[in-house]
């Protein structure tokens, strides 16, 4: 989609919530002394790394466990307690899941860490049903999404074509590996026949401007260089 690129922080990099408000201020002592440390937790792999004044630990949740001193005498040190907050607050992904940049705007979002789809915020991800428009053409004419985000483009070929979806004219000004979206033009839409799908790299659409664009006239289909790929319907 065609978007500002705005690297936005780490997660665990948020404002700090005040003690007394952490959990409805139902934190006991010892968790709320974690709480007010000056620490900094980052998921890394299947754990994560707690920096703090005394330097850097590594802190597994399956079970816990954490490579400082005391984590010997005690399973629910300081570093298990501000990571289990810090998750609970929603400041960095829990076990399962992992936290990289949105494909889209860099943004971090946390993901399943068995997810194999590009990663995308919700901001920049495409459902079916989504409106969009082509930014290549005039940007008015509305295209219905029926595919979330898959294949990089550069891996996508059009039916009956050597060419892949990157390759097709018009496209060269994007990544290579942009996620492919499909999308039909709604006015095509017949209980006759499929409507003609088309291929397109995920940043080459964007939502319309709120007010802008009109509805073409049924059978007023676009065409010529503003299409990026032509799929089977």
């Amino acid at each position: 989609m065609t978007r500002t690129r705005n690297t936005q922080a780490s997660l665990s990099d948020r404002p700090l919530v005040p003690a007394d408000r952490v959990d409805g201020g139902a934190l006991d002592e010892a968790s709320r002394r974690a709480w007010t440390e000056a620490m900094t937790v980052r998921p890394f792999g299947d754990g994560y790394l707690v920096d703090c004044e005394g330097g850097t630990e590594y802190v597994s949740l399956a079970p816990s466990d954490c490579s400082c001193p005391e984590s010997a005498d005690d399973a629910r040190c300081e570093h298990v307690r501000r990571v289990a907050i810090e998750i609970n607050l929603g400041r960095v992904p829990p076990p399962a899941e992992r936290t990289v940049p949105c494909r889209g705007c860099d943004r971090q979002v946390a993901v399943s860490a068995a997810d194999s789809p590009p990663a995308l915020c919700a901001e920049c991800h495409l459902e079916p049903g989504d409106v969009v428009v082509d930014a290549e053409a005039d940007e008015e004419t509305p295209l219905l999404v029926v595919s979330e985000p898959g294949r990089p483009a550069d891996v996508v070929a059009l039916p009956d074509d050597d060419r892949t979806v990157a390759s097709y004219p018009g496209n060269d000004g994007y990544p290579p590996d942009e996620p492919v979206v499909e999308a039909v033009y709604p006015q095509a839409v017949s209980t006759r026949r499929d409507p003609q799908r088309y291929l397109f790299p995920l940043a080459r659409l964007r939502r319309p401007e709120r007010g802008r664009g009109r509805p073409p006239e049924r059978g007023d289909e676009p065409g010529g260089d503003g299409e990026s790929g032509r799929a089977d319907g």
